[in-house]
């Protein structure tokens, strides 16, 4: 990575509106002045608590605790690295970056530096490299035959990155080794195998698909055999590594996320040719699952991208029983779950080939119509007629809507069962109520591992006047240095907020700047929220005194340190006179008389506009 000037980055943060920007992703409503207000994008939420701070340019969600400046952010939305986020930035707000490239040395001394997990990624990316050299070779000739006769055009290809693992056995590992790659590495991250003759290749003679993150890394293959007659199975993934992780991973996300975002849907199809087949139609917004049965963690991963995620299905018996399966996970993640049926025997791959009958074009329909998930599975209750086969239905579905979060839709849901198994609404109700009770019994042993695992650390609460004077100085950090805010800083009791007014300090000194998003993130977890909603409240975006205010407040912790002075002067001089020491006493009164006068003083200033 090339390298840019601290204040050049500085530069293009203070000339961008990150409430311009967060709005480009999530809804805003002004909550105050200088601040604003909507769902979170980094988890999924009813209730806002996803604030944005206009004044000091940064984001806080009190939900999940994800939070930062405009740039990290969109690194975290977008899930592009951090160069790519800051040029964009740069150009919208015309600075120029004065990006220079790494000397020699310095190139030398970042690959020294280099992390396990930056080795890691750049293992597979040299492995991606090499196999979709292998596939442009005379090598890959029957690997182009393949992903030609399936439709696959080079544009799709390329941008799935497209590969072919040839068949020797030590072809990739030769390839990593001459790249200074450890055999430690390569066995890591599941390229390598080893056995009693040695080290061989993972993948040999097959069709390479790259799993790549959002980021556009390269963590994990698929393999498709190519050898009819090989004695292997077709299709093979990645082992569990590091980097990729089989329940978390969706094949083809990083090309469908643009598609996804515009769109709000997302098309989940169960083949990683499927995928490609799609895109090559236009149906752009296609994932699929690695190999497996879809998983929670997929579908919250995805649904924090889609308003609504379209699982595409055969229409046979083994579909029906996968859209069942996958009704439960949909709920759990309370993500809005659409169902599509194909004809029985019919992949996605040969129904958008099939111009005959509609092709694409029949593809996306099919989708735009696709049924919500518990529509379907209570509608597939009504298939039930028998009374223990009804009374099986209302049992299956009740279990899942007691899962529901929101409450109308429970209801209406459970008003739909009634009239699909030709039951009265108190009986689903009375049916509900079981299942709740039912799903409570067991919770009981996770309730009290949970409890044995340790609290939630609770949020500091601080001396009013503490926090407001720092938030005052975190709002204007011009007046930091100034001797009122000095004096007023060495009345600061709490040690939290004393360590945080150094850290602010020491950043003014170092930077010239206060960058408020990394300052929090230095705070203790249990400190953060809290100085956060305080900055967040937008009560002092527009003070018009702001070095008024700082006396005010200065005076104010004068005032209450000078009470607790006070206080301890009356007790020393009760004890002064159990034990009879007039000199002890004299001394006491005569410091209780200055002590009164200096508070008179000081009301007095805080009377004074």
């Amino acid at each position: 990575m090339p390298l840019v000037p601290r204040e050049k980055i500085d530069d293009v943060r203070e000339r961008t509106n990150i409430v311009d920007i967060v709005k480009r992703h999530v809804e805003l409503k002004r909550a105050g002045t200088g601040s604003w207000k909507g769902l979170c994008p980094f988890h999924s939420e009813k209730t806002p608590s996803f604030h944005v701070h206009e004044p000091r340019q940064f984001f806080h969600c009190f939900g999940c605790g994800e939070k930062g400046d405009v740039i990290s952010f969109l690194v975290k939305i977008e899930q592009r690295p951090f160069m790519d986020v800051l040029t964009d930035l740069a150009g919208l707000a015309g600075v120029d970056l004065d990006v220079r490239p790494l000397t020699p040395a310095e190139r030398r001394a970042r690959q020294e530096q280099e992390s396990e997990r930056d080795r890691m990624f750049r293992t597979m990316e040299l492995a991606a490299a090499f196999f979709e050299e292998q596939y442009a070779g005379p090598a890959g000739a029957a690997a182009r035959s393949y992903v030609e006769g399936r439709g696959i055009g080079p544009e799709v290809r390329q941008r799935f990155r497209v590969g072919y693992a040839p068949a020797r056995w030590d072809a990739l590992s030769s390839h990593l080794s001459a790249h200074k790659i450890p055999h430690s590495v390569m066995e890591q991250l599941g390229l390598v195998g080893v056995n009693d003759r040695g080290m061989y290749d993972f993948f040999r003679d097959r069709v390479m698909l790259p799993v790549l993150d959002r980021q556009r890394r390269v963590v994990g293959f698929g393999g498709r055999l190519l050898d009819p007659d090989a004695k292997d199975r077709k299709y093979v993934n990645s082992p569990e590594s590091p980097l990729f992780h089989k329940k978390e991973q969706l094949y083809g996300l990083h090309a469908a996320m643009d598609a996804i975002r515009k769109t709000g849907r997302a098309v989940v199809v169960e083949g990683n040719f499927d995928v490609l087949a799609l895109h090559q139609a236009g149906v752009e917004e296609a994932v699929a699952p690695m190999g497996t049965a879809l998983t929670v963690e997929q579908i919250t991963g995805i649904g924090k991208l889609a308003r609504s995620v379209t699982v595409v299905f055969d229409g046979d018996t083994a579909g029906q029983r996968a859209a069942q399966k996958a009704v439960p996970l949909f709920v759990e993640a309370d993500v809005d779950g659409r169902v599509a049926r194909l004809p029985a025997g019919v992949d996605p791959d040969d129904f958008v080939r099939d111009t005959a009958g509609g092709g694409a074009d029949a593809f996306r329909r099919l989708v735009e119509g696709a049924r919500p998930m518990l529509d379907q599975f209570i509608q597939d209750s009504a298939e039930e007629a028998s009374i223990p086969g009804k009374m099986a239905a209302l049992e299956r579905v009740t279990e899942l809507l007691v899962r529901v979060r929101n409450t109308t839709k429970r209801e209406l849901y459970a008003g739909q069962l009634a009239g699909v198994l030709g039951m009265t609404t108190q009986q689903v109700t009375r049916a509900l109520r079981e299942a709740a009770a039912r799903a409570q019994r067991p919770a009981a042993p996770a309730a009290q591992a949970s409890a044995s695992a340790g609290p939630t650390p609770a949020r500091a609460k601080f001396p009013p006047e503490e926090l407001h004077l720092l938030v005052l100085l975190a709002r204007y950090p011009e007046l930091i240095s100034t001797p009122e805010a000095v004096r007023a800083a060495e009345l600061l009791v709490h040690p939290a907020l004393r360590r945080l007014h150094r850290a602010a300090t020491t950043a003014l000194g170092e930077e010239g700047r206060l960058d408020v998003a990394a300052w929090l993130d230095a705070a203790a977890p249990e400190v953060a929220p809290t100085v956060s909603a305080a900055l967040m409240d937008g009560s002092l975006a527009d003070v018009a005194d702001p070095p008024g205010l700082l006396r005010k407040l200065s005076a104010r912790l004068q005032l209450q340190r000078l009470e607790a002075e006070m206080a301890m002067n009356e007790r020393q001089s009760r004890q002064a006179h159990v034990q009879g020491d007039l000199e002890a006493l004299r001394a006491l009164s005569l410091r209780g008389i200055e002590l009164r006068k200096t508070k008179e003083g000081l009301q007095a200033a805080l009377q004074r506009p």
